[in-house]
């Protein structure tokens, strides 16, 4: 992982998603950020591991795979630039629901939790903003997800 400044703030600058966030905030949110590149293949995180880092897609796509009861790999969701994926593991701090897989080369900004704990203790108003968006987040793919869960029973 690097922490080339410049380079974060302008790929944060990059990242609609982070549109809720005034300039200042953006710039805090940089110091408590981290930059990596995934080769394809790489995996982020296991299924069952322990979670601790939020990671926004930069560049390239991440899919996201959860083990069937019959022990099969099901991919759950595909996301590309702009997208997070890990926000659960700053809130619960649970064991990864998923495995997420690079299938192309990506450039990640990561945060993990106790530098998000940092935000929240430090910078309250910005930390509360940051909790809606990820409240966000979940909810519309939870919604998506009984979307989807209503598909398949109503195909039975």
């Amino acid at each position: 992982m690097a922490k080339d400044m410049e380079l974060i703030k302008t790929l944060i600058d990059d990242i609609p998603q982070l549109g809720f966030l005034e300039n200042n905030e953006l710039d805090i949110l940089a110091h408590h950020i981290n930059y990596q590149k995934a080769d394809k293949g790489s995996v982020l995180f296991k299924e069952g591991t322990m979670g601790k880092t939020l990671y926004l897609i930069v560049k390239g796509k991440v899919e996201i795979k959860k083990e069937s009861v019959s022990g099969n790999q099901a991919v759950l969701a595909q996301y590309g630039k702009g997208a997070s994926i890990g926000e659960m593991s700053l809130i619960d701090e649970s064991q990864r629901s998923a495995t997420a897989t690079i299938i192309e080369d990506a450039e990640l900004l990561i945060l993990d939790k106790e530098r998000f704990d940092e935000i929240l203790d430090k910078y309250p108003e910005m930390g509360v903003k940051m909790l809606k968006n990820i409240t966000k987040q979940i909810s519309m793919r939870l919604r998506h997800t009984s979307g989807r869960f209503a598909d398949i029973f109503d195909a039975r």
